[in-house]
């Protein structure tokens, strides 16, 4: 056996200590320290002849690199265009959010298309992952599962079917004999998913590892495997909720704010071209407290219905409740609205809720909120098919927004014809208008009088 030392590691972001502490010096988190046993490997002495020279920027030859295309057009946007070869791509969520059948899905497509794929299941058996296939309709499909929670016995079975990608479900399941601890603690991910991490690149393979969400509401260890692969990608959903959310937070090959849209069917997976569709009541009639806004969401924009209940209070202290985006943003969107438009705010209950359980932290959704807001506090009706995009500063100025034409562009292909936005000119639209469309510019807050008048 190896010798083997003893450290504390912190849960929270890996610090490594000698020492137990009751707070992490790097982090601050008390009582996340724990206990792990690692290899002592001896240091090494003198030179190393055979290390890797340096070498001059200048003289690097370009490589390209052709992605692999997974068969998942979705899953391909998210990835930057296709999965970079020898990449490492960390997918984390809650259990139950749908990542194993994500990448079983993948895994099929890939099989079907001449790639050899190894999926090893650490959580499940063999019969229960075909089971899986067989629902998802493809349980004939020749790809090679490996039901195995030690990494040495892993890694033997990699170098001997010599996959081009290989699937780790989970993470947290896999442990090493030469380490001390149960398996999905601190020492075991960080080591696990280092040796995986150096034998993908060393071997020119894809790697993809799943990490579920600890109660915390970090990855498995849980910034340990962030600093370490190469992409990371959560998977968002809720269970009251068909659809499903892929978000980049971290992408070496790619942009990182990148999003793809699934909805959840018995079939598995399916995916979602047109987002907007799916976010937006299908009865276009103006309705009280409610204004369309339009996200940006990685590289396409996102139509969403902005719900608002403003009503008297019942309680000593009126309740601010907001569900799909910061809450905080609705105290400066009300203080605004208090400050400029004459509204009241302090007796009154203020409900807001972005339809369809969607999530959007785009400041570009200001000035639909504020709309929704005036709407319901006036208990009149914003002008139909309407929609609004723009950011609210401090002082009550409409501030632009980033990709302003194609949200405009986006609005008018579903059929808007009132679109107000921040003052802007030489705006040009791309594609057809419907009969009737018009851009309405907005220089402040307070002008927000003028859509319940029209």
């Amino acid at each position: 056996m190896p010798k083997t030392k003893k450290v504390y590691i912190c849960s929270n972001c890996g610090y490594e200590s000698l020492k137990w502490a009751g707070k992490c010096p790097e982090c601050g988190r008390w009582n996340s320290f724990e206990e792990t046993e690692i290899s002592a490997s001896p240091k090494g002495k003198g030179r190393h002849e055979n290390s890797a020279a340096p070498h001059l920027l200048s003289e690097i030859g370009e490589d390209a690199q052709e992605r692999l295309n997974s068969g998942i057009g979705e899953l391909d946007r998210v990835l930057g265009g296709g999965i970079f070869p020898a990449s490492v791509v960390l997918i984390a969520g809650d259990p139950g959010i749908g990542k194993s059948t994500l990448l079983l899905q993948l895994s099929a497509a890939l099989t079907k298309n001449n790639v050899s794929v190894l999926y090893v299941s650490g959580e499940e058996s063999l019969q229960q992952v075909r089971n899986r296939a067989q629902r998802l309709g493809f349980g004939q499909v020749p790809l090679l599962l490996l039901a195995e929670t030690e990494l040495e016995n892993i890694l033997y079975q990699i170098e001997a079917t010599k996959p081009e990608l290989v699937v780790i479900d989970s993470i947290q399941s896999i442990f090493s004999r030469e380490i001390g601890g149960a398996p999905g603690n601190v020492g075991q991910v960080r080591e696990c998913a280092s040796r995986l991490f150096r034998a993908a690149k060393e071997s020119n393979r894809c790697l993809f590892l799943v990490g579920h969400i600890t109660k915390d509401g970090g990855i498995a260890g849980p910034k340990l495997l962030e600093h370490t692969v190469d992409v990371v990608i959560y998977f968002e959903g809720d269970n009251l909720y068909q659809y499903r959310i892929l978000r980049a937070l971290k992408n070496r090959f790619g942009a990182a704010n990148e999003m793809g849209l699934f909805q959840m069917e018995r079939e598995g997976l399916k995916e979602v071209n047109n987002p907007s569709v799916l976010f937006l009541s299908d009865n276009r009639q103006s309705k009280t407290g409610s204004s369309v806004v339009c996200s940006f969401g990685g590289s396409r924009p996102i139509l969403a219905e902005v719900q608002a209940l403003v009503s008297r209070s019942n309680y000593g202290v009126p309740q601010r409740t907001v569900s799909g985006f910061d809450h905080r943003r609705l105290a400066l969107l009300l203080a605004i609205l208090e400050k400029h438009c004459g509204l009241t705010f302090g007796y009154l209950d203020v409900f807001i809720k972005i339809a369809g359980g969607l999530r959007i932290d785009d400041p570009g959704i200001d000035l639909g909120i504020a709309a929704a807001v005036y709407s319901s506090t006036r208990d009149e009706a914003l002008p139909e098919s309407s929609i609004f995009i723009g950011e609210i500063g401090l002082n009550g100025d409409i501030r632009p927004v980033t990709q302003l034409e194609r949200r405009i562009g986006e609005a008018a292909k579903l059929g808007f014809k009132n679109i107000y936005i921040p003052q802007a000119g030489g705006l040009k639209i791309s594609v057809q208008t419907p009969a009737g469309f018009r851009l309405r510019e907005m220089k402040h807050i307070s002008e927000i009088v003028r859509p319940l008048q029209n």
